[in-house]
């Protein structure tokens, strides 16, 4: 597979013309990374790196919470350089600002789908702009396609990066088996067949992804958050297997815009119609890899492999359904630009059938740039935030006399976001415990009532002396009867009129906050009298 380069003799007007494009989109990306507020995943990332003593003791407390270590390594190494939560926004952006120099000035896409990739939404904000390990990913994966030719003559440094993949989250891994499929394919579908040594590069990589693999699956498992797995029970594994086969696309509803999944949600029938329409592009993209068989098997092993993911282990969000769109991209620029091997079956065959597509693929992408357009919208138009843990931090900081205030919230994990911007102490309820990272596990109070919540807040203010507020994601007033209510996966909270009545009657309510778009980071806050 060829080595992607810029291209020998490209005009002077064509680098410069990229170098435009990569500076609008580093200017759009950076303006939407500063103004984000970041939310719980992000900072419970910081906060598990900065955990133990050195690297080995953060290594071993975070063993079981569901990510491979790569991404808290660097976490903690920038940490140490910088020594400000400031790292989350400054690490995200530099490798996703990495990746997208990448796109523009090395795989050598078609000019369309480079611009429609950059202005996507994973690229302007779910890759950089939120502060995940995610963007790592998408850097690996194109340093893989770019440094193919060179590591394949020995399969070490395809092999390497294949590791490093596999330990920037569980859903890469199946990348990983992704691009091995497609290596093996390539060789088996080549005329004349290749010689035993370039069968011995790939099983060279193959095994060194495979420490990589095992090295991921031991950080990760048995895993402490439990309650994050999908529940099967009662339900046929089998089954649930071969729903995955038969419809992936059916896991991939997010790539839509919100407005298109607004009206889902509001009219059933629209939903299988968009249901039907989003299989018609995934699988419609595939064929934009018809006449590189090798490509369209990997590509299409991708999708079934995070469908069963998705249907098997953990539910995917967007996040993690955007690592498809990113491998196609890379799998696309390596079947776009490679010199075609003699003798390959379906090369010549294919025409029409790659230019619908690629029109399927353009269309898909065209969709990621909308949802893009409604991230710019929301954040600099509507200036509508993610959470409103920077809203908090800002109203704790005009109030001197809560700066020791130890803050509780239902659900639990509302307080995960809040050492970005305030260094009080927060306590648990659920597990009993003082700490700003939520272990999502059975062994804890899974149902409470607002009683509980309330004897929890008084009991804090009387053991350590200081004001205790309470973050309530429930609007009290607008309950006018018993409910029991599910938070989180299996968490509940109960609520009655005369509970609410007695809540009030002790504790003021300080500050309401706004809506928010894209989670559920808003609240009361309650001042315990």
């Amino acid at each position: 597979m060829a080595l992607m380069v810029s291209i020998i003799g490209e005009t002077r007007s064509a680098k410069f013309g990229k170098a435009l494009i990569f500076m609008a989109w580093l200017a759009v990306a950076s303006a939407l990374c500063w103004s984000e507020t970041v939310w719980r995943d992000e900072v419970r990332a910081l906060s598990l790196a900065l955990q133990g003593d050195n690297f080995i003791d953060m290594l071993r407390q975070m063993h079981g919470e569901g990510h491979p270590a790569l991404w808290y390594i660097l976490l903690r190494a920038a940490y140490i350089v910088v020594g400000s939560p400031i790292v989350l926004k400054i690490l995200a952006l530099t490798i996703a600002a990495a990746a997208a120099y990448l796109l523009v000035f090395r795989l050598n896409l078609p000019l369309s789908i480079m611009l429609l990739s950059l202005c996507s939404s994973f690229l302007i904000f779910d890759y950089a702009a939120m502060s995940r390990n995610y963007g790592i990913s998408m850097l690996i994966v194109f340093l893989i396609v770019l440094s193919w030719e060179k590591g394949t003559r020995n399969g070490i440094l395809p092999g390497l990066l294949f590791a490093l993949l596999a330990n920037t989250n569980v859903h890469s891994v199946v990348l990983v088996g992704g691009f091995l499929a497609y290596w093996f394919f390539d060789l088996i579908l080549a005329r004349p067949r290749p010689s035993v040594t370039e069968y011995r590069a790939l099983a060279t990589a193959a095994a060194i992804a495979a420490v990589g693999i095992v090295l991921c699956f031991v950080t990760v498992y048995p895993t402490f958050n439990d309650t994050g797995q999908n529940d099967l029970a009662g339900k046929s594994f089998a089954l649930l297997a071969l729903g995955a086969l038969a419809a992936p696309s059916s896991h991939f509803m997010e790539f839509y815009p919100d407005r298109i999944l607004e009206l889902i949600v509001a009219y059933p029938l629209a939903s299988r119609i968009f249901a039907t329409l989003m299989s018609a592009l995934v699988y419609g993209s595939l064929l934009a890899l018809a006449n590189r068989p090798p490509a369209m098997i990997a590509a299409a092993l991708v999708l079934l492999g995070l469908s069963l993911l998705f249907t098997l282990v953990y539910p995917g969000g967007y996040r993690h359904q955007a690592l498809w769109l990113v491998f196609m991209i890379a799998i696309t620029a390596t079947a776009h630009f490679q010199r075609e091997k003699a003798g390959v079956t379906g090369v010549a065959a294919a025409g029409g059938i790659v230019k619908l597509g690629r029109l399927c693929f353009l269309l898909l992408l065209a969709l990621q740039a909308a949802s893009g357009l409604e991230k710019l919208n929301r954040a600099f138009v509507a200036e509508i935030p993610l959470s409103r843990s920077k809203d908090f931090g800002a109203f704790i900081q005009s109030r001197p006399d809560l700066k020791d205030a130890i803050i509780v919230a239902d659900p639990d994990y509302l307080v995960e976001a809040l050492p970005y911007y305030v260094s009080n102490r927060t306590y648990l309820m659920r597990e009993e415990r003082f700490g700003a990272i939520v272990r999502y596990t059975r062994n804890a109070r899974l149902s409470l009532s607002l009683t509980d919540v309330l004897q929890t807040a008084r009991r804090l203010r009387q053991s350590e002396h200081v004001p205790v507020i309470v973050l309530l994601s429930q609007r009290l007033d607008q309950i006018n009867a018993p409910v029991s209510l599910r938070e989180s996966y299996v968490w509940r909270l109960s609520l009655t009129p005369e509970e609410i009545a007695a809540f009030l009657s002790a504790a003021d309510l300080v500050k309401r906050f706004g809506p928010v778009a894209g989670s559920d980071e808003t609240y009361d806050a309650y001042l315990l009298k």
